[in-house]
C-alpha cells in the first residue's frame, strides 16, 4: 500500500507500506457494484456512518 494507490478520500491508511498477497477487484455498497477493476461506477454512493458514543 502506498500514497500512489490509496483511494480513500482522506488520503491515508495504516496499511501504508504494508504488502499483501492480494489486491481488492470488487467492491459492493449497499448491495450495488461500486468499484470493478479499477473503475468506479458512483451512481449509487454510500451514507456516512454516524456513532452515538454516550
Amino acid at each position: 500500500v502506498s500514497k500512489d494507490n490509496i483511494l480513500y478520500k482522506c488520503q491515508w491508511s495504516p496499511f501504508e507500506g504494508t504488502v499483501f498477497k492480494s489486491k481488492v477487484t470488487h467492491t459492493f455498497v449497499n448491495g450495488h457494484l461500486a468499484f470493478k477493476e479499477g473503475n468506479f461506477d458512483d451512481s449509487q454512493l454510500g451514507e456516512r456512518l454516524l456513532f452515538n458514543r454516550d
